[in-house]
């Protein structure tokens, strides 16, 4: 193939100009290089770069391309310009590489975060950016802009290789060891939960560490004896002693940031014996081999993925040059794309709708042995000829979806309805938190044109983005891009950072007041809706930034409550938050109330569409399923409501609760809450 033919020249000819060039027509392009340069990790990125610079150069020699009338041949040469990915300001780098005229494309981003500010002005102006970066936010942010060029997979196929990996070595309990302010922490944190039920592993805890916490998080992590612990810290270090002190026989697993030069500069012999996973070559490309031969080290964490994008982007070049008329260069990468030539990482194929990351990334099953990273074995999500395919193929709507019996086995003998309320609660605030407003005002007004009177609702939010002074489209909330405006004609009852979490009960119980005016006025007729969007922790439900939110112990107190005051018929709660399943289990046992949530005690929840003029997230998953199926269907069963929502909410397992103690919901629908 292409890939391995132009690998085998970059190996064997190091003498790039020996060969004239006068028949050529030269034109230069200039890219942009940003990526760290400590440690050591300059030296691989050049070497790297001059690898697949020289065999692009060399590829060109042999007359592989010419013009269209067979005459001119054309001669791309890349200059690269360079930015450590360490010291630069990122934001402002951003702004200036996409203003530039003669840089036509950019490389790098190896920390999440930085890819991310990288990203925002690239993809908006249309830029064509590499990065290796793989956090799966970054990717469903800008997947649309089509100027994302992702040459891993994301970190949701890294966690499950690594969950995958504790279960071939008979792991019955696992824990993660992440810090979910960051965006790469938080990709693990989204998913660990959910892909360990996938594999059937009990999760022990998720330590969720801070840099100046890493060591109390390490000990704790130690000391509870989980079979094995994923870690996803650079600071390999504070991790290990804290194991050699508790004495653990825990088996440690490390993701990519204990792989590559600068882990072996920073570290030594502190690191050996360490063994994780991580992206790499494919090891029939052979580029490992190659690089080693020629430069006598190991490949650093990237450089095949880096590799590979400087080929992709020679090749558009050239197209581009050769075959002028397509729009934009990331048109011609587009075509480079479908032709999938092969690479160090194998053959380079993007998603033929999006094309915004690669469909298969190799990773290694690494050991650190005597100052060496020994390969045990080679891992794909699709497997071949000399890799294993990830263990968990994502088949599993089917093996995880709760089960109903179609029978009326309550016991319960509901009045006839009367009156239907609903409280919504918005608990966040802040711009960054965007979605949990709009899925509030989306939701108030699917009510409203539902049927419902302004007086029949409950409105709590802090009511702070729509005139934000970050909002380019003041008085405007959105669910969507060009979506209708869903802040038109709302009336906010409460402001969130005026209540407590205590005051959810007070309003559910129709505890009218003073400083409670408004308040679910619901008896033993009224159907009650529930609708809750913010953040969440274990056993509780954010509440702003305070210690304490709704927690389960307060949910069980209040359903409680209104049980035995009789301030519903019917409550249905629908919530959305991460852990929200650990705080409606409260529900059970409670008759007339049924809880759908986004996630189940251990998961997170996930956002769903992401605005590159905003700069947020609009929406979440489990919301904006619920949403368009009750507004597509209101009379959609609650059986198959869940349904829906379970196949279309991706990366977590919504739960219902107390099913039992409500009634047959495969004849129990929306409308009882509706129209």
């Amino acid at each position: 193939m292409i890939g391995w033919c132009l690998l085998l020249l970059m190996a064997c000819n190091d003498n790039n100009d020996a060969t004239s060039e006068e028949s050529f027509r030269q034109e230069v392009r200039k890219v942009a290089i940003v990526l760290p340069m400590n440690h050591g990790q300059k030296e691989h990125w050049e070497q790297t770069i001059e690898m697949a610079a020289n065999g692009v150069n060399e590829i060109q020699k042999q007359n592989i391309l010419n013009t269209p009338n067979g005459q001119d041949r054309v001669k791309v040469k890349m200059e690269f310009e360079w930015f450590d990915e360490e010291t630069v300001n990122m934001e402002e780098l951003g702004e200036q590489l996409a203003a530039r005229d003669d840089i036509v494309a950019v490389m790098g981003g190896k920390y999440s975060a930085d890819a991310a500010v990288l990203a925002a002005s690239l993809c908006r102006a249309k830029k064509p950016f590499f990065t290796i970066a793989t956090t799966e936010e970054l990717v469903r942010a800008y997947a649309s802009t089509g100027s994302l060029w992702a040459m891993t997979e994301s970190d949701i196929t890294q966690c499950e290789i690594l969950l995958s990996r504790a279960l071939y070595y008979g792991a019955k309990t696992v824990s993660l060891l992440a810090n979910n302010e960051t965006l790469y922490g938080k990709t693990f944190v989204d998913w660990f939960g959910f892909q360990a039920e996938e594999l059937g592993l009990e999760v022990k805890s998720i330590h969720d560490f801070r840099p100046e916490t890493l060591a109390e998080e390490s000990k704790k992590a130690a000391e509870e004896n989980a079979d094995v612990i994923i870690c996803v810290s650079k600071e390999i270090e504070t991790i290990e002693e804290a194991f050699k002190k508790a004495g653990s026989h825990t088996r440690r697993l490390y993701s990519d940031t204990a792989y590559g030069a600068d882990v072996l500069d920073r570290f030594g012999t502190k690191a050996e014996g360490i063994e994780g996973i991580t992206f790499g070559a494919s090891p029939e490309s052979g580029f490992d081999i190659l690089y080693e031969i020629k430069y006598g080290q190991q490949p650093t964490l990237g450089a095949a993925q880096i590799y590979d994008a400087v080929v992709m982007l020679g090749w558009a070049l050239i197209n581009q040059l050769a075959t002028p008329g397509k729009s934009s260069l990331n048109d011609y990468l587009k075509e480079v794309a479908d032709t999938r030539i092969a690479g160090a990482c194998g053959p380079i194929e993007f998603d033929h709708q999006i094309y915004t990351s690669v469909v298969s990334s190799t990773y290694y099953h690494y050991l650190l042995y005597q100052g060496r990273y020994i390969i045990l074995d080679y891992i794909s999500s699709t497997g071949s000829h000399r890799t294993d395919a990830a263990l968990a193929a994502w088949n599993w709507k089917a093996e995880r979806m709760q089960e109903f019996q179609d029978e009326d086995d309550s016991g319960l003998n509901y009045p006839t309805l009367d009156q239907k309320w609903a409280l919504l609660v918005a608990a966040s605030s802040g711009w960054m938190n965007y979605r949990h407003q709009a899925d509030v005002l989306q939701m108030y007004q699917i009510l409203r044109q539902q049927g419902y009177d302004d007086d029949h609702i409950v409105l709590i939010m802090e009511d702070d983005i729509a005139n934000n002074d970050q909002n380019p489209h003041k008085g405007v909330v959105q669910v969507r891009p060009n979506g209708e405006n869903v802040y038109q004609n709302v009336v906010v009852d409460y402001h969130t950072s005026e209540l407590e979490p205590q005051d959810i009960q007070r309003i559910l119980c129709g505890e009218k007041s003073e400083r409670l005016p408004e308040v679910i006025g619901a008896d033993s007729d009224d159907n009650v809706l529930f609708f809750w969007s913010g953040h969440g922790e274990p056993n509780q439900m954010l509440w702003l930034d305070r210690e304490e939110g709704f927690t389960q112990e307060l949910a069980q107190t209040t359903f409680k409550a209104m049980e035995a005051r009789k301030t519903y018929r019917k409550l249905l709660c629908l919530i959305e938050a991460c852990y929200s399943g650990s705080v409606m289990s409260a529900t059970e046992g409670i008759p007339g109330i049924l809880a759908m949530t986004a996630a189940n005690p251990t998961e997170t929840s996930k956002a769903d569409l992401y605005s590159t003029d905003l700069k947020v997230w609009m929406s979440n998953r489990f919301t904006a399923t619920l949403q368009d199926c009750i507004i597509n269907s209101p009379d959609i069963s609650l059986r198959d409501l869940y349904y829906r929502l379970f196949i279309n909410t991706v990366g977590s397992h919504v739960m219902t609760y107390n099913v039992k103690n409500y009634g047959n919901i495969h004849r129990e629908t929306m409308k009882e809450f509706l129209k």
